[in-house]
């Protein structure tokens, strides 16, 4: 029995400093007191202490699961065992409280679980767990508690909500934030606060990409500027730049169906900020990413706005620039195609607004699609293999207008035929017309 005691002892003090050196190393030894523990301490035997103790290795496969990439899904799966087992003992009706704080670690895990593997079937495990929990932790009685579960919940829809039943899922983690922010007040708990309004703007953008996006994105926006009154560049300026991404992606969003151009030159303004943190030094694929955004901001802003069209163009392109500096084809692939395609779409349209060097942005273009390609193959990645093709199509169209009329009308013909591979008569009827009318107009001109 001392043994025993003194073996559980052991793992908690492991597990204190784990917390601050050698994470992985005194998670182990941890895992190796409290499994001693257990010879001794039987669910038949000792049945309240089995259940402290299997609790405790919970944690400790936990924490290991969180700080060692290696074998990451076989420590969670071994905590949930473990708290699993506790539950045999702490029911709800006999120990509520341990009940709940164990459904409420359950419900982190199998929420960690479903960015790895089967995310439906584990968000909705962690939804169950959450639920389980908030039968104790209610408003009134355990606040806390229950503004920490209902975050948590909001986090496992939102989750949820990017596999199935987008705008369902979407209301419910918004409704979960909004129960948490009952508790988290600006001033009693100001970094609760910042983050279930970030979490609350997260969950506004993915409800703005299914209906009302202009009231959602504004709600968004509102969330996030709630949170940086929190997340200050003085004093945290990693959780500051990243909400200023956030924002920039809000208003992108809100610029495709109001004020382009204002919300445009919004977005710019955030993302530059998120710059001023996010450099490429020491932040480089957060610098990449905002990269990317940036220069699609650049590039719609010189779509929607008659003045500075060639500057925002130049800008975009530099964008893009940056974050290919970054983005590799060996290291990034999907995000180096993605930046690609982008590129191409700037030079595509700087061609369109400016005359001068009209051929060399073309062939620039082309080279940008050609580079995404070679990521984007129609059997892995259909949609954005037919989107390139199709764009490759348009922009051999412009360059027929200007040189080598015959030769590269019927490559842009063979491009948009690519694309009709996938846009099909049957699945995507408007957009196979378009293209049918863009291979006839080829066709038509080419013999002219």
């Amino acid at each position: 029995m001392d043994y025993a005691g003194i073996q559980n002892n052991l793992g908690n003090v492991y597990l204190v400093f784990a917390e601050v050196k050698d994470k992985v190393k005194y998670c182990n030894l941890a895992i190796t007191a409290y499994q001693e523990a257990l010879k001794v301490r039987t669910l038949n035997k000792l049945p309240i202490d089995y259940a402290g103790t299997q609790k405790n290795l919970g944690n400790a496969y936990d924490t290991l699961a969180k700080v060692q990439e290696k074998d990451k899904t076989d420590n969670y799966k071994k905590a949930i065992q473990a708290y699993q087992e506790a539950l045999k003992i702490y029911t709800l009706d006999n120990f509520p409280m341990d009940y709940a704080g164990i459904q409420n670690n359950l419900g982190v895990i199998w929420r960690a679980l479903a960015e790895i593997q089967d995310k439906a079937e584990n968000c909705n495990l962690a939804i169950k767990a959450y639920q389980e929990a908030l039968k104790v932790y209610t408003l009134d009685d355990s606040t806390n508690q229950y503004a920490i579960t209902q975050n948590n919940l909001g986090n496992a829809y939102q989750t949820l909500a990017q596999v199935e039943d987008k705008t369902e899922n979407c209301n419910l983690a918004i409704q979960a934030y909004q129960e948490a922010l009952k508790v988290y007040a600006l001033d009693n708990f100001p970094m609760e606060y910042a983050e279930t309004q970030n979490n609350l703007g997260v969950a506004y953008v993915a409800f703005a990409e299914v209906e009302d996006k202009a009231i959602n994105c504004q709600l968004a926006i509102k969330a996030y500027q709630e949170s940086l009154k929190v997340r200050t560049l003085n004093k945290l300026p990693k959780d500051y730049a990243g909400i200023q991404n956030n924002l920039g992606i809000a208003y992108g969003i809100l610029a495709g169906v109001k004020d382009k151009a204002e919300n445009c030159e919004k977005a710019i303004k955030v993302y530059q900020e998120a710059l001023k943190v996010y450099t490429k030094k020491d932040f480089s694929m957060q610098f990449a990413g905002i990269q990317n955004n940036l220069g699609i901001a650049y590039d719609t802003l010189a779509k929607v706005q008659d003045k500075d069209k060639t500057d925002n163009c130049t800008k975009a392109i530099q964008a893009y620039q940056e974050a290919l500096n970054v983005y590799t084809l060996d290291n990034f692939p999907m995000d180096y195609a993605m930046t690609q395609y982008n590129l191409g779409i700037a030079y595509d349209t700087l061609a369109k607004v400016q005359d001068k060097d009209k051929t060399e942005n073309c062939n620039l273009a082309i080279q940008a699609y050609q580079e995404a390609l070679k990521v984007y193959a129609l059997d892995n990645f259909p949609m954005d293999y037919a989107m390139t093709q199709y764009n490759l199509g348009i922009v051999y169209h412009t360059l027929a207008e200007i040189q080598d009329k015959t030769r590269n009308y019927n490559i842009a013909i063979k491009a948009y035929q690519e694309s009709l591979k996938v846009f099909t008569k049957k699945e995507f009827p408007e957009i196979y017309r378009v293209v049918e009318e863009n291979i006839k107009k080829c066709l038509l001109q080419s013999i002219k």
